[in-house]
């Protein structure tokens, strides 16, 4: 009797444990049939193709298949957190019909990346991907104006640096905190992408009504800002955090600035520089080491 006790209490426990393992990500063929486009994702489409133009490219095909491998993969990061012990963004979960990755670690960890699409589209060619962690839900525009300041993610906007082969499809995901932009080296089978709630499929090329004062290489450039940083750190992923930690303290308008290879973390922004001294007085209550970046400032 006793044994029969202890086997049915483990049978339970058994149960009981499979039922809060994370459960598999959802993907397949339907509902890559009816995947759209959310209207924050068209925002992040429009931005870099309005950048595009202004640098003198042409747009790129919106795709369906990297689309959907994007979001996908955002879902995955958000619900399976597989970039967690070493790994990082780009690595997959095994809680999908994929081959599970880390980035970081995995020998052959370029295609842990270039062949996602094709284990789960028609998509058949490479694909490459830049995230974006914002450590809030994730907007359009603070991704476009992160990854048009840090030169190593322009390159991939505007065809630089290596990346000079022009892209064929690009493919974007928003999910949760995160953002993803896939770029393709080849067309998409898949060749009609509608918005959700329309039946209007993406033409080319697009004229977003974008103007280049939306677009400036620094924030301040328009209307210059003195900002008050409170730190510097060395990689995105800290930064990110720094913002996010910082927001829940209640500064709304904290964001990272690139310099150089650091990110230097600014908790308010102010039109003049007498402004941003008075209250800098009142921020080094808290950060005594807070100073004031001027817009002119490298």
């Amino acid at each position: 009797m006793v044994r029969q006790k202890l086997i049915y209490s483990l049978l339970i426990t058994g149960m009981f444990l499979l039922a809060l393992r994370a459960p598999a990500q959802e993907s397949g063929p339907d509902l890559l049939a009816n995947h759209c486009a959310s209207p924050a994702e068209v925002e992040l489409y429009n931005l870099i193709t309005a950048f595009r133009k202004i640098n003198n490219l042409p747009p790129v095909p919106f795709s369906k298949s990297l689309s959907y491998v994007a979001r996908v993969h955002m879902m995955d990061i958000t619900d399976n957190r597989p970039d967690f012990g070493g790994c990082n963004p780009h690595s997959w979960s095994d809680k999908g019909q994929w081959k599970p990755c880390c980035y970081a670690r995995d020998e052959k960890r370029i295609t842990c990346m270039t062949e996602k699409p094709k284990e789960l589209t028609m998509y058949k060619a490479k694909a490459w991907e830049i995230v974006y962690e914002g450590g809030e839900p994730a907007r359009a525009v603070d991704a476009f104006n992160l990854w048009k300041n840090i030169s190593l993610t322009r390159d991939y906007l505007i065809n630089g640096g290596k990346w000079t082969k022009p892209w064929k499809a690009i493919g974007i995901g928003i999910y949760g905190d995160y953002a993803a932009v896939w770029f393709g080296e080849g067309d998409d089978p898949e060749k009609i992408y509608t918005a959700c709630g329309s039946d209007s499929a993406f033409t080319l090329p697009g004229d977003p009504e974008i103007t280049r004062g939306q677009l400036t290489e620094n924030p301040s450039a328009a209307s210059p800002v003195f900002s008050i940083i409170t730190g510097s750190l060395n990689t995105l992923e800290k930064a990110n955090r720094e913002v996010a930690r910082l927001r829940g303290l209640g500064y709304p308008k904290a964001r990272l600035i690139p310099a150089g290879n650091n990110y230097r973390i600014s908790v308010a922004d102010y039109p003049t520089e007498t402004e941003a001294q008075r209250h800098l007085r009142e921020i080094q209550a808290g950060f005594p080491d807070a100073w004031v970046l001027k817009p002119d400032a490298p």
